[in-house]
């Protein structure tokens, strides 16, 4: 995998640090990286042609087998998912309290295996968008 949009962020912010990539959901750029310590999982959101904003699966593998939402108790400290569309390009930094709180990471929900991402310049959105859109805003920063 070539982790493109993490190495150009890394760059712009002067860090060299090494992407241990993940095999599921390799689809989306998956890996697992070190910052300042802290173990972060990374993913790159796709863009799809018939809905606004972009999409990403984000799960693990249970002790069956199965393909399960990442829990609560993920040692991680969260989630950076990049996204570039046109000549735009942004990162959702979602640290593990921020996953909970939006649903994603099982624990006080079931949790979800892909989610939707909804970055700023996301415009004419449904309400339910803009609700997710708005509860996702405070981790979104473009570069």
């Amino acid at each position: 995998m070539e982790f493109r949009a993490f190495h150009t962020y890394s760059s712009i912010l002067g860090m060299d640090v090494a992407v241990t990539p993940q095999e599921q959901n390799g689809d989306y750029e998956s890996g697992a990286v070190r910052i300042d310590g802290e173990l972060w999982h990374l993913r790159t959101a796709r863009v799809t042609p018939t809905k606004p904003g972009a999409f990403l699966a984000f799960w693990r593998r249970d002790a069956a087998g199965k393909t399960a939402p990442f829990d609560d108790q993920d040692p991680a400290a969260g989630l950076l998912v990049f996204v570039e569309q046109d000549d735009r390009r942004g990162v959702f930094r979602f640290a593990a309290a921020d996953l909970s709180r939006l649903g994603i990471t099982a624990g006080r929900t079931s949790g979800k295996r892909g989610f939707r991402v909804y970055p700023s310049w996301c415009a004419g959105l449904n309400p339910q968008a803009t609700a997710t859109q708005r509860a996702q805003a405070s981790a979104f920063r473009e570069y």
